[in-house]
């Protein structure tokens, strides 16, 4: 009996909401993968911070920016509906970033930039997703979680 490979493309995606050293960080661990395709996603919920984002691309000039909408959603549905939808196709393997902030975003922002709370909130939700791996990054010098595990190492 001949052995078959399962996965022929190994997707990494990476989650941003900046470009700062967490963005810049998960984008470094990406690379280190060896995956067939690295992206960076944002997802819209402000139109304002988005440009500033487009404007503020590239920490890694190799890496696309993908811009998805998603208005009047959860950020862990839209997530879910994007990583899903790339799990499905044939012989992917997708492995799923999220830059963890060191700092709350902003009052009234909702974003991938926040501590714990979001990016573990995603992590979970994403952990269900078949053929998914997912790993929240902290930022350089801090301690990074990922889902499974108890909290911060």
């Amino acid at each position: 009996m001949e052995a078959t490979l399962r996965f022929v493309r190994r997707v990494v995606i990476v989650f941003v909401d900046d470009s700062g050293p967490s963005t810049i960080a998960a984008l470094r661990r990406a690379r280190s993968l060896r995956p067939t395709t690295v992206r960076a996603v944002h997802f819209v919920i402000d139109g304002q911070h988005s440009e500033r984002l487009r404007a503020d691309w590239p920490p890694d000039p190799r890496v696309p920016l993908q811009f998805v909408d998603c208005p009047g959603r959860s950020l862990a549905g839209c997530a879910v509906d994007l990583i899903r939808h790339e799990a499905e196709l044939p012989g992917a393997e997708v492995t799923v970033i999220l830059p963890r902030h060191s700092i709350a975003a902003p009052m009234g922002r909702t974003g991938l930039g926040l501590p714990d709370g979001m990016a573990g909130q995603i992590a979970q939700e994403l952990g269900q997703v078949p053929d998914v791996a997912v790993m929240i990054i902290a930022p350089p010098g801090a301690a990074s979680w990922s889902p499974g595990r108890s909290g911060p190492s």
